[in-house]
């Protein structure tokens, strides 16, 4: 529970971080914090995928759970390094609502 209230958290600050960026025009960082929304988005989609799996093994605790968690982040932040897209798309998205 815990651990989806810090993705929620990390979702908003992005979201602010981005709506304040695209107010202040700041082009240098409005590409670093879409790539961040593309890292949690990709942290988010693995993280379900990862909850469709079965339970039933002996590395199912708290201490499996949490290296998996930062593993997984790790995972999505060089993801979004190379890109799968979605960086392009929300820039587009706020060229088109700022012209």
């Amino acid at each position: 529970m815990n651990n989806n209230l810090n993705i929620i958290n990390r979702s908003v600050k992005f979201i602010n971080e981005l709506k304040y960026q695209v107010h202040n025009d700041s082009k240098k960082y409005l590409r670093q914090t879409a790539i961040e929304v593309e890292s949690l988005f990709i942290q988010i989609l693995l993280k379900s995928m990862r909850n469709t799996l079965s339970k039933d093994n002996l590395l199912d605790n708290n201490q499996s759970n949490l290296y998996t968690e930062i593993y997984d982040q790790k995972i999505s932040e060089e993801m979004s390094k190379k890109g799968i897209g979605l960086t392009e798309i929300i820039l587009k998205q706020i060229e088109q609502k700022n012209i």
